[in-house]
């Protein structure tokens, strides 16, 4: 039977290695862990940028950045593409977002993000908050705590009950007992703004974690020396402009980014509590994910874009299907465009043309010759987070394709690039690309990327105009 509704839950620039059941030992996150035991977790699920707005939107099209033109954050998503939300309100689902969904660039908003009347790609309720407060929420602290209203506009020291996070997940939960008490099915996206370190978590939630206790990356003496000169350069332009943390910083940041991913399992855990209280937890489809991971200093590089190392691109993911697998681990290489079409094959709704991802319904379902990809593909072009760094954007410009054992990172028209032996090296610290040791292997690899990228065309024909 297929399930009635959909809950995706998706925080942003969460690191894989920052949940407990994918071996965090320090940092507690019971709901996400018991959602864990309960459902399918993919320990090789990848995103398809190291940045938000590329990767929402393959997310929501199912759909590779180049083909949806979504190749940076700024650029906005088409309103001619065709979203999951779109088709499912067409399919007679009730759609809401609650949080952020940055399909828009934020800077053209001189202020705050306004309050955006339904519909929007697809979602016919939105409560949006993204990286800039949406104006419904300030509106919330003005009218319930006026005596916030400074301070919610700054992030800092709030109560829970008054915390943007809380805030975001009660829209969601208030829509789901809404349609709870209807005919009709429902799909709630529920995410939020934060992970970015320093994080603002509430009041109560702060500081329980030891900055002195937090793992920090390893960091080798040689690592810039053997990755592109470019790496070397984002470095040495945070040191000149005080972006770089030193380590005592550093520790201070990770502490604060457990704490909200702390408070992040708590959110997570009301809306499962939610679903379980209305009694439609085994008609509803659930996903936890994450568009990106970050960087926290790996490589010595502070946030994520434009990296396609592993912490960046490899994301959590669980999923929960009522009747599926339950409590299964898989190895599987899955990409985020293949969340759409599995959602709609789930849901028994016809897939749109132009979908390029493949449904992991099988996997789900825990059929036993359930298989996911060969290899995955990612990519970055002329990421505007370069210029913070003194290097212009044109400059770079990459594709990534990784198997289970190796990851090719290209440069086009440059006469360097990546290769590594996840085997044996899975920091990604040792660049095999100029070895002619491993010239057959860079071929083999080169190769696999121009197929995926042709493989990758528009299955659509030219469209010139958007209608």
């Amino acid at each position: 039977m297929n399930p009635r509704n959909v809950v995706v839950f998706i925080t942003d620039g969460h690191r894989k290695d920052t949940v407990g059941c994918y071996g965090n030992e320090l940092l507690e996150t019971p709901h996400v862990d018991a959602f864990s035991e309960a459902g399918v977790r993919f320990e090789r699920a990848f995103g398809t940028h190291s940045v938000c707005m590329p990767s929402r939107a393959s997310i929501y099209t199912g759909r590779y950045p180049h083909i949806h033109g979504v190749w940076a954050n700024g650029v906005p998503l088409s309103r001619s593409e065709t979203t999951l939300p779109q088709v499912l309100s067409e399919a007679g689902y009730a759609t809401c977002a609650a949080g952020k969904i940055h399909f828009e660039p934020q800077q053209k908003y001189p202020g705050n993000v306004p309050m955006i009347q339904g519909p929007y790609y697809g979602f016919s309720e939105v409560h949006i908050s993204e990286n800039r407060l949406g104006q419904e929420y300030l509106k919330f602290i003005d009218q319930e705590h006026p005596e916030l209203s400074e301070q919610a506009r700054t992030r800092r020291n709030m109560p829970e009950e008054a915390h943007e996070l809380q805030w975001i997940t009660s829209r969601a939960i208030d829509f789901i007992e809404r349609q709870a008490a209807g005919e009709r099915p429902f799909y709630c996206h529920c995410s939020f703004h934060e992970l970015s370190p320093p994080c603002t978590p509430p009041a109560g939630w702060a500081r329980h974690y030891d900055p002195a206790d937090v793992p920090v990356p390893e960091l080798r003496a040689d690592d810039l020396r053997k990755k592109p000169d470019w790496y070397r350069e984002c470095y040495e332009g945070y040191v000149a402009n005080g972006r770089q943390p030193d380590e005592a910083t550093l520790r201070e940041y990770i502490g604060s980014y457990y704490d909200q991913v702390r408070f992040l399992d708590h959110q997570f855990g009301r809306i499962i509590a939610a679903l379980e209280e209305l009694g439609i937890a085994d008609d509803t489809l659930v996903l936890f994910t994450a568009d990106h991971g970050l960087s926290l200093n790996d490589h010595f590089q502070w946030r994520h874009g434009p990296f396609l190392f592993d912490q960046v691109t490899n994301v959590p993911m669980i999923w929960r299907l009522p009747g599926g697998a339950s409590g299964a681990v898989t190895e599987e290489l899955v990409e985020g465009v293949d969340i759409m079409p599995t959602i709609l094959d789930l849901l028994g709704v016809q897939q749109p043309a132009g979908v390029q991802g493949r449904s992991m319904a099988p996997i789900l379902r825990g059929d036993e010759d359930a298989r996911g990809r060969e290899s995955v593909l990612m990519q970055e072009r002329q990421a505007p987070d370069l210029a913070a760094r003194g290097l212009e954007p044109e400059r770079i410009t990459e594709w990534a394709v990784r198997t289970d054992e190796w990851k090719l990172i290209h440069y086009p028209g440059e006469d360097f690039g990546e290769l590594y032996d996840l085997r044996s090296d899975p920091g990604e610290f040792d660049n095999l690309w100029a070895d002619p040791g491993y010239a057959a292997q860079r071929s083999e690899m080169e190769g696999l990327l121009l197929d995926r990228i042709a493989m990758s065309r528009d299955p659509l024909p030219e469209r010139p105009w958007a209608w």
